[in-house]
This record gives structure tokens, sequence and C-alpha cells, in this order.
């Protein structure tokens, strides 16, 4: 039985494009069907911790993201006012010439991903996605939504947590479950003050910075919500700032000077899902946040989904039967997966405690952080 030697990725966020550019590194041709009719990337920005780097190192991507990113090597933990009590030391895992994690921009992400796609050769489909898969032997017949057909040996869904190709496989198997948690985002100048992630505890929230390049930081804060309503998008601004109503200190009151326009305010109740296992069936696969959608408490949910693209392109161009090495990858990530999701989860439902000590919170995140450190 053949291997994978033509491969169709739905999807062309950070899990799709990643995977379409390790498959193409190995050699395998790759299409990418996104489903936007056009580039139009959301959001502010990302944190991609040690093993990312690793990850992205391998399929020679470090050196880019790290170029339009700001680099550090720990986390700071302080309290409402801004003293700092403890610091998380982030390890080097590609050695002394790269930081220990970095913060970079979702667009200039992007940015990266398509450039080094593009330059590969990957054929990228806008406005497309798929809607419908026929399994036939060793190939998968796809037919796309603009009524284009074509075969491919092996099928991956990129595409979300609302996945149209985990939906189509599998039906909906698993409802989201919602944290009952809010995440508010937003990007402004750099700090001086913002050398590295900051974290804030507060008595009922937690804030925290990040910077992620020379000139720009982002600001997030986690709230507890009882539903996940929309708010009223013209008094966003001022619904962030009734947040940060808890915290002083230099570092968020500089904050508090740049939240002034309601459009450049993101957010987003959270979610967390893990698709048991198989995350397949025959030629047909998902990955990323379609097999497990995480909250950001860990700064990891793009990392383990970069990490998912790496090791599948390598077990594809390995070779064998296309169904074995799904289940086989499956085997492989779905430990390190649950891991990130149930603890990203474990740390939420600590905010929503305030009898929790932070102490707990931090010993949490370096116990994990360390796990995270260990091989792919």
């Amino acid at each position: 039985m053949a291997g994978a030697r033509r491969v169709l990725v739905v999807g062309g966020g950070i899990a799709g494009l990643t995977l379409a550019v390790a498959l193409r590194r190995h050699g395998i041709d790759v299409d990418v069907a996104e489903i936007q009719p056009r580039w139009n990337v959301l959001g502010v920005g990302i944190s991609l911790t040690g093993p990312t780097l690793r990850a992205l190192k391998s399929i020679d991507l470090i050196d880019p993201c790290v170029a339009v990113s700001f680099g550090f090597d720990r986390i700071i933990f302080a309290d409402a006012t801004g003293r700092e009590f403890d610091a998380l030391r982030l390890p080097r895992l590609c050695g002394p010439d790269y930081p220990a994690t970095v913060a970079i921009g979702r667009p200039a992400l992007h940015d990266v991903l398509i450039r080094a796609a593009e330059r590969l050769g990957v054929a990228v489909w806008l406005g497309t996605t798929a809607s419908k898969l026929d399994q036939a032997g060793d190939a998968v017949e796809v037919t796309f939504s603009n009524g284009s057909r074509n075969s491919y040996d092996a099928v991956i869904g990129c595409d979300g947590a609302h996945s149209r190709v985990r939906n189509l496989v599998f039906g909906d198997p698993a409802a989201r479950s919602f944290t009952g948690l809010a995440v508010w985002r937003a990007t402004m100048p750099r700090s001086p003050d913002v050398e590295c992630m900051q974290m804030f505890y507060g008595p009922h929230t937690k804030a925290g910075v990040n910077p992620h390049s020379r000139d720009e930081m982002f600001l997030f804060l986690v709230q507890p919500i009882s539903s996940g309503d929309r708010l009223p998008p013209d008094r966003m601004h001022l619904l962030l700032l009734e947040q940060l109503g808890d915290f002083s200190g230099r570092v968020l009151e500089h904050a508090r000077a740049h939240i002034t326009d309601p459009a450049k305010v993101d957010y987003r109740p959270m979610d967390a899902f893990l698709l048991p296992p198989p995350w397949h069936r025959g030629h047909v696969a998902v990955i990323g946040d379609a097999a497990h959608t995480t909250t950001p408490h860990l700064a990891t949910g793009a990392g383990i989904a970069i990490e998912d693209a790496v090791v599948l392109a390598e077990m594809l161009a390995d070779g064998g039967p296309v169904p074995n090495i799904f289940e086989r990858f499956v085997e492989r990530r779905f430990a390190r997966c649950r891991l990130v999701v149930e603890t990203a989860v474990r740390l939420g439902e600590m905010e929503k405690d305030t009898s929790i000590p932070i102490q707990a919170h931090f010993d949490l995140m370096r116990s994990t952080f360390r796990k995270l450190a260990e091989p792919i």
C-alpha cells in the first residue's frame, strides 16, 4: 500500500500552513484549501515557547520567526499593584543563539508561514473548502465548495475548533466545553518597563502584558463570566477599562492610557475541546484546534498545533499505509495534547477560586513547562 505522495490540507491557519511547509520540506506535494476569500489575519499576539521554537527550527522557520518577534527568557509574576513576587525562568531549548521563547504578532507569523509555503510551491486556494469526502481504496475523492473535484492520498483537517473536516468525518462527536472564562486582548505601544511576559493577579481577574516586537506589546485579561453572550461593540474599550480597575502600577497604567478605541479590543469567551482517539478515519485526519482546542493559560495552543504539523509531516515522509501512520501519530501526540488542554483548564478553574494561593498557579505552570520541554 503506497504512502502519501499528494496531500490536501484544509485550513490555512497556523496548523495548516505549518503542515504544508513541513510536508514540502519532505518532498510531498500539498494543496491548501482556505475558506476565507482573502487573507485577513485577526487577533493580536501569541507566544511561541521553547518546544514550539524547537519544532519550527526543524523545518527551517525559526530564524524568520525570531526576526519579527520579541524574545525573552522569563515570565514575571506580580500582584495587582505590580509588585513582583516570583519569576519563571524558561530554558533555551534551541541553544544559546535563540531566546527561550518569543511573542509574535499573528499577522507577522502568518506572513512568515505563507511566504515559506509560496517559496516551496504549495498551491493555496482561497475561498474554498472541502464539502464532501469520499474514500475509496487508498484515495480520498474530494468535492470542493466551488464544485471542483480532486483525488488525494491523505486529507488533513486543520480548520479550527469548528472544523468542517471533523464534522464530515465524525459528525460532531463531542461538544466544546464552555470554561466560564473570557479573555480580553488589546495591542498598544510597548512600555519600556516590559522586557518579557508579565502577569498580574488581582482580586477578581488576571491581567498580563507580552511584548511582541520592539515597538508593540499586547495586553491580556482573563475574566470569569457566566455566559458567552456578545458585548456591545462600541463599548469594548470601556468594558475592558472597567476590568482593569483592580490593577495599578506603571505597566498597567501605561496599558490603560492606550485603551481608547473599541475596534482595537478583542473579547472572546473561552472553550476547551479534546477529541477522543482516533483523530482519523481511513485517509482523513484532523490536527491542531480541530482535534484539541485549549485556553491560552499555558501560551501553548498554537505551539501544540505547530508540533502536530511537524510530527505528522515527518511520519508521513517515512512512508507506509496512511491509516497506520495516522494511528501512530495519535498514539504519539494524544497524551501531550491532553496535558496542555487539561492543565490550561485547571489553571482557569484555579483563577476562579480566589482561595487558591497564587504560588499554586506558579508551581503548576512550572511543572507543566518542564514536561513540555521533553522531546516531542
